[in-house]
């Protein structure tokens, strides 16, 4: 199968030092939060967030920097708040720093006793004034236990608010903000060889989830308006999730020439009109090849000309760019006018 052919346009490059050292084992490389994208570095003791500029002519807007207070929280998973701080989240705490760096406070839950199984995420709700965290769940040194639990906490103070059960236990989370309407915040949960791919909602301190598609596979991608993209795990299938509407579901088989799949893990919305993916014969491969999709039909519609290096992975911004990195070198793009 053949595609017609397009151009990416270099419009900057910036590096971020740390960031090749981050996303070798951390979820939270690449996040929405607060309507903007954001990644996330570890150049030695420190974390590094670098907001992408809305300016399509840059790639940072700014570079946010912590030092590591508990250097055993690298390990953890950071969000940028609202407010100009940040949370870190480990097996058993979660500190919240104000942007100078200063401490603000720590909450302790009971970590899950496999660090290598249960990995905990979080996020700021869109009023600002809570903070979503998943953690282990009542009873979990029973033989019964039922499963882990989103709580919400006082962003001020820490104060536990509400909580509510998920569907899965000692698994790895993810949380992810539609990058148009933050109060649409969607948690990605990997159970052993299961993924959960949940809603979370939280409306006058009460906390709900819900199950989003047909099929449990994770969110991939920036959201918008609504809409969310979820990969099979294997690279087979794609599909495009919307509140009241069909799944739109699209097999590699079928639109991608033999012996290729969908691989990398953020296939995402270049815009309302535009979905960019990358695809190859194997998984870690870096001869990829990146394709534009049409966003309602998820139709290829024209692959990809590079006129220079390419990581395997684009990362879509939703305003019609999109991100690849090399190492430390951040680099933005658009289909050439």
């Amino acid at each position: 199968m053949s595609y017609s052919c397009t151009t990416a346009e270099l419009l900057a490059q910036e590096e971020l030092p740390g960031l090749v050292n981050r996303s070798r084992n951390h979820l939270d490389t690449f996040l929405v939060r607060d309507h903007a994208c954001w990644l996330v570095s570890e150049p030695g003791d420190e974390i590094v967030v670098g907001r992408v500029a809305s300016d399509s002519g840059r790639v940072f807007a700014e570079q946010r920097r912590w030092p590591s207070h508990k250097p055993e929280q690298t390990q953890g998973f950071a969000s940028p708040l609202p407010d100009g701080g940040l949370a870190m989240v480990a097996n058993g705490a979660v500190t919240v720093y104000d942007a100078s760096g200063r401490q603000r406070w720590t909450h302790e839950f009971e970590p899950w006793p496999d660090r290598g199984t249960g990995g905990p995420s979080c996020v700021a709700d869109a009023s600002g004034r809570r903070l979503l965290v998943t953690t282990p769940g009542p009873g979990l040194s029973d033989s019964a236990y039922s499963g882990d639990a989103c709580v919400a906490l006082d962003l001020a103070d820490g104060r536990h608010v509400t909580q509510t059960p998920l569907p899965s236990a000692s698994a790895g989370y993810i949380f992810q903000q539609s990058l148009t309407d933050p109060t649409q915040v969607f948690l990605n949960a990997l159970q052993g060889d299961t993924f959960y791919s949940l809603a979370v909602t939280l409306e006058d301190d009460t906390l709900r989830t819900q199950a989003v598609g047909g099929d449990d596979e994770p969110f991939a991608g920036v959201s918008l308006n609504g809409v969310v993209l979820k990969l099979d795990v294997g690279g087979e299938w794609l599909s495009r999730c919307e509140a009241g509407q069909e799944d739109i579901v699209v097999e590699a088989a079928d639109v991608l020439p033999e012996g290729m799949r969908l691989v990398g893990h953020r296939p995402g919305f270049l815009d309302n009109d535009r979905v960019v993916v990358a695809v190859a014969e194997e998984e870690d491969s870096d001869d990829n090849r990146h394709l534009i999709l049409d966003a309602r039909t998820l139709q290829p519609v024209a692959e990809l000309d590079y006129p220079g290096t390419v990581s395997c992975d684009p990362l879509a911004l939703g305003d019609g760019t999109w991100l690849t990195t090399e190492g430390d070198l951040v680099r933005r793009w658009r289909v050439a006018q």
